[in-house]
């Protein structure tokens, strides 16, 4: 993770109330009517009040279901929902619970409650579109993760295309980084720790400026919440056997957080239909990267060939 600066501070008191602001700031350079984009909130099964983006095309021939990683929100997608409306996909992407504007910001939700929001997501998908359409799930890095636990559950979807998707191998950096973690907490109490991008030159010059501006992103993260991600992504692994729809795994060669190897066991743990596309030069974030109109067009052929 040489591409990363990492710190250890005391934890920083949530003002969620800011948090309708911070969602002003990050739909103002966009454009609704060339995007085809509409926004808003739905509720989930306990009653929390979801937000969302919306990308329709005027004839979609299949609905894609965006889930986006960790200290990110429904923002990531504002380039890709754009670019598979304009395919002829509806994209649906929203704030995963304890991310973006939700309520809970800052807060780690647990695995029940970040797939029940999926399945939520999907059945508002489904009645906002209209149409009995085929549904995709696509998940970046923590989303990902959290796809391959909704569809080990019974979500009803044609396919997932995990994009780097979470996942830990190793019972030993398991072990380690919930050890890191307990220190970090024994030392400043409640802890947080602060991440610091140190090289964007990789990244499309509009996402670097949204990763490095936009107030809906988290450049910090408590302990706890990072547990639970750890957590996630460990348990995705052999969750995987559990999963049988067709799926897409991508991952870039020079991915700069995860471990190669983690996420091949992932894909190869999978019980049915699988295909896997390694990506030369790629960083972690593969639908942020410079040529991430590649990374798209793969994901977009593959589905179009399980329509």
């Amino acid at each position: 993770m040489a591409g990363f600066r990492f710190g250890i501070r005391q934890a920083l008191a949530l003002e969620t109330h800011n948090n309708l602001e911070d969602v002003r700031w990050g739909l103002t350079a966009l454009d609704p009517v060339k995007r085809r984009l509409r926004y808003g909130a739905f509720a989930a099964s306990d009653g929390e009040q979801i937000p969302y983006r919306l990308w329709l095309p005027r004839r979609p021939k299949a609905a894609i279901l965006l889930l986006h990683g960790c200290c990110d929100y429904s923002g990531a997608f504002d380039s890709v929902g754009a670019k598979l409306a304009r395919s002829g996909f509806a994209a649906l992407a929203y704030d995963q619970r304890g991310f973006g504007a939700t309520r809970a910001r800052g807060t780690w939700a647990g695995e029940d409650r970040l797939v029940r929001d999926v399945r939520d997501a999907a059945a508002f998908f489904r009645r906002r579109i209209g149409q009995d359409l085929p549904l995709f799930v696509l998940g970046e890095s923590m989303g990902g993760a959290v796809a391959l636990h909704a569809a080990a559950r019974g979500l009803e979807a044609s396919g997932l295309v995990l994009v780097a998707p979470g996942a830990l191998a190793s019972s030993f950096r398991r072990s380690l980084y919930s050890w890191i973690l307990y220190g970090a907490r024994k030392l400043v109490g409640e802890a947080e720790l602060v991440v610091e991008r140190l090289d964007s030159s990789d990244l499309s010059a509009t996402d670097a400026i949204r990763l490095l501006g936009d107030p809906l992103v988290m450049r910090s993260i408590t302990t706890a919440m990072l547990d639970g991600v750890i957590a996630l992504a460990y348990s995705a692994v052999e969750t995987a056997r559990r999963v049988a729809m067709p799926t897409l795994t991508m991952v870039g060669r020079k991915d700069d957080l995860l471990r190669r190897e983690c996420i091949l066991e992932l894909h190869n743990n999978l019980a049915g239909p699988k295909a896997w596309a390694e990506i030369e030069d790629g960083p972690h974030l593969l639908l942020h990267w410079t040529r991430s109109n590649e990374v798209l067009r793969t994901a977009r052929r593959w589905i179009e060939r399980h329509l």
